[in-house]
């Protein structure tokens, strides 16, 4: 059904791009998923939907899951414009007030200011993109839309872990996969989309080393080193594990498919339990590659050392971590200092 609204209508708002090429839709379908391909084609004008399928296939935007997420978002302002405006969405036509009751309504909902800010960028790049193509939309979103978003770690955010915690989880685990995803997600940093995305192909050794390529954030390529313990762990697993029909991903469920960011979580929050830690069920995928930047930088390791082996961006998202544990340690000295001069009268027991 979406391959026929987008080939059949010519846009009429972004006439310099023309209606998207087959192979493009296909591209995009087989990133976001036809479900969703088929919600936004039944949420947005055929024009609207046309850019937003050239805007997804962008090089800019070339990791199957960037492409996912900014899918979702733009779900998101679609299903509630035809909730609340009973049509279509489309790009030429949202105003400002539209801007300002959304977000009033994602606030009255409870959503939180990142995803707030987040889904505000999504469409702001949205309206980037078709401008840069000269096509005539004016952006309706605003500065004061824009929630702030404090920079930094949270109460909210991924807890980091303790070494004891952490060797607890390891003797926890409970089989050869639950100690392979609980070692590459915590020596290598992984992000979990990193590791499910892993085919038996990715990894390769030469010598007496071992690598993992995966795709980074933006579609790039890098191979990260494999620690020999580590690489023994994996060949442990991988002579006992399902077989897998078609694909080979590296890491599979019992019936030999590849595992999702959902299953890896419930199984981190099930050894996490196991191991007594008290917010287990804050416990997941982040946590571990949390804790390992903030292992690292306890180390003495430098930010930009951190940043080859996470692959982050920007050398500033490590300096987060980095900040974040200094301010811990300085705040938790100067209470200590003004502690010196608490006593405990002797009628505490």
């Amino acid at each position: 059904m979406t391959e026929v609204a987008i080939t059949e209508h010519r846009p009429t708002v972004p006439t310099t791009l023309g209606a998207p090429e087959p192979a493009i839709v296909a591209e995009v379908r087989g990133a976001v998923g036809p479900a969703r391909l088929d919600g936004l084609a039944e949420t947005l004008t055929p024009e609207t939907l046309a850019l937003v399928v050239l805007w997804l296939s962008s090089a800019r935007r070339a990791s199957a899951r960037t492409r996912a997420g900014y899918a979702r978002d733009i779900a998101t302002w679609s299903t509630w414009y035809q909730r609340t405006r009973g049509s279509r969405l489309d790009l030429a036509g949202l105003t400002r007030a539209d801007v300002s009751l959304w977000v009033a309504e994602q606030r009255a909902a409870g959503a939180a200011d990142t995803s707030v800010a987040r889904r505000l960028s999504a469409l702001s790049s949205l309206y980037r993109y078709a401008g840069s193509h000269g096509i005539a939309v004016s952006s309706p979103i605003t500065e004061d839309h824009r929630p702030r978003v404090t920079r930094g770690r949270t109460d909210r955010s991924a807890p980091v872990l303790s070494d004891d915690q952490m060797r607890a989880l390891y003797a926890h685990t409970g089989d050869a996969r639950d100690a392979v995803v609980l070692a590459l997600l915590h020596t290598t940093a992984l992000r979990v989309s990193e590791l499910t995305a892993a085919d038996d192909a990715d990894l390769v050794s030469e010598g007496r080393r071992c690598w993992l390529w995966v795709t980074r954030k933006g579609g790039r390529r890098e191979r990260v080193a494999i620690d020999p313990a580590v690489a023994d762990l994996i060949d442990a697993y991988r002579a006992d594990r399902p077989d897998s029909d078609g694909e080979s991903p590296l890491i599979r469920d019992q019936h030999g498919a590849r595992i999702d960011r959902h299953d890896i979580t419930r199984m981190l929050r099930r050894i996490a339990r196991a191991a007594g830690i008290r917010d287990h069920r804050r416990i997941g995928p982040h946590s571990l590659r949390a804790t390992a930047v903030t292992q690292l930088a306890d180390a003495g390791v430098s930010p930009t050392e951190i940043q080859q082996l996470t692959g982050h961006a920007q050398v500033s998202t490590v300096m987060i971590y980095v900040e974040s544990r200094r301010r811990d340690d300085r705040v938790a000295a100067m209470t200590a200092q003004l502690a010196a001069a608490v006593t405990v009268p002797g009628w505490v027991r």
